[in-house]
């Protein structure tokens, strides 16, 4: 599996209520969960006594289930399945209880029933990309490419200027080996002004592999402008000047990675999807 370093986590419905403390709660609960705010539990206490009153609240059952998933283990996502199934159950019209449900369901391994609810929530949501984006997100997870491919071009037949799908797209194709379907595809990015995370070094390493090392080094001298703190660059210009036979050019670069391995001995010297793509399902 390929696996992502983002935070798998589904999206809550803001709060709509008179306390504005707990409305600002609610309007910002993904970010306060990143960032561990401290009245997380007071949300959580008011939401649990909105259910009291009006056990079939959608608000309430949405935002009990991201609490509970961000909070991770076993129990907890249990816990937050509950909650979004009964999302589903009591507001089956509404594409985010599925959608929900299904990044939960791929979260814990069920990728069938979470393909099915994104598939639901994309039929309910007919105009929007997010569901089935997500579905080529999870399929890149999950190391089905060619599904992976197909969702993020049903996602682009909704919106052609949707970023994230021509990323997992180009991603797909370039764990298939298939560089020049990269190229294609950032090509056709850039004819619509648009680019991504450290797409130069994308383009650097899929002309490293068609061994067009002219090309490669010249994308690999843009990314490390832009990213010289990192260490991927550096190597892969190491690894482009070593061919070329420029010894001084080759020992400077990987000079710099050392450097930068000893600040940050975790730091990666290989390529892989998380370097490119914000992989946050919402």
């Amino acid at each position: 599996m390929v696996m992502l370093d983002a935070t798998l986590i589904a999206q809550p419905d803001a709060l709509r209520t008179n306390n504005n403390k707990i409305e600002k709660a609610g309007d910002n609960l993904l970010d306060q969960l990143t960032e561990g705010e401290d009245d997380i539990e007071s949300v959580r206490k008011y939401y649990e006594k909105i259910l009291e009153e009006d056990s079939t609240n959608y608000d309430a059952l949405t935002n009990l289930g991201v609490i509970y998933q961000y909070a991770g283990g076993r129990e907890n996502m249990e816990k937050s399945l509950g909650y979004f199934e009964k999302a589903v159950k009591f507001h089956p019209q509404k594409a985010r209880a599925y959608h929900n449900l299904g990044i939960l369901n791929s979260i814990i391994g069920n990728l069938d029933e979470g393909v099915n609810n994104l598939n639901k929530a994309a039929e309910l949501d007919s105009k929007s990309p997010n569901s089935i984006r997500q579905l080529g997100i999870i399929y890149l997870q999950n190391e089905k490419l060619n599904e992976a491919i197909e969702s993020f071009n049903r996602a682009l037949e909704r919106n052609d200027k949707d970023t994230e799908s021509y990323v997992g797209k180009s991603l797909a194709y370039w764990l298939l080996k298939d560089y020049d379907n990269v190229i294609a595809v950032i090509s056709e990015m850039q004819l619509l002004g648009l680019r991504f995370s450290r797409m130069e070094l994308l383009l650097a390493d899929v002309y490293f592999k068609k061994k067009d090392y002219e090309k490669a080094i010249r994308y690999a001298k843009i990314d490390e402008e832009e990213n010289s703190a990192q260490a991927e660059g550096h190597y892969l210009l190491g690894q482009l000047y070593k061919i070329k036979n420029e010894k001084d050019k080759s020992e400077f670069e990987f000079e710099e990675v050392t450097e930068i391995r000893q600040q940050n001995p975790k730091a990666s010297l290989g390529l892989t999807i998380n370097i490119f793509f914000d992989a946050t399902l919402r």
